[in-house]
């Protein structure tokens, strides 16, 4: 019999779902995106937009790299534990930036809990700040004849 399904843990890639995955983006790097699903039991196309699509193909891609792949919603909240995880920095440090004001929690009790969605967008501006910054400095090298 087979095993339920917990839909809040990660999928870990088994080596045939990897192969699955592989196959299925070969498939689609040969022929170009399509959009469009077959429904076996309805015998109808069902048509993904783009953005659906490109999830997919994400998840295709982690798989098929041995990349365990959760889905979360954005409305989600995170113990410091997971934020920190998440942002790939030492839970003092995400306390540190709470504490700053950097990132908003809410107290539940006598623990902390961060919206998946801040953690996004904090990770974005951080890597926004990080490519202006190299930006910069290209051009300042450029302005000073600092090449290789």
């Amino acid at each position: 019999m087979a095993r339920p399904r917990d839909y809040d843990a990660p999928v870990l890639p088994t080596p045939d779902l990897r192969k699955h995955a592989r196959d299925l983006l070969q498939h689609l790097d040969d022929d170009g995106a399509r959009f469009v699903l077959w429904d076996k039991a309805a015998d109808e196309p069902i048509e993904l937009d783009e953005d659906l699509f490109e999830l997919l193909r994400r998840i295709l891609i982690d798989l098929s790299q041995n990349r365990a792949v959760q889905v979360l919603p954005h409305s989600m909240e995170l113990t410091t534990v997971q934020a920190a995880e998440f942002l790939q920095v030492s839970r003092p440090h995400l306390i540190k930036l709470i504490d700053q004001g950097v990132l908003v929690c809410r107290m539940v009790g006598t623990h902390r809990r961060i919206k998946l969605q801040d953690l996004i967008e904090y990770r974005i501006k951080l890597s926004e700040d990080g490519q202006a910054a190299r930006e910069a400095m290209t051009k300042l090298a450029e302005d000073n004849g600092w090449g290789y």
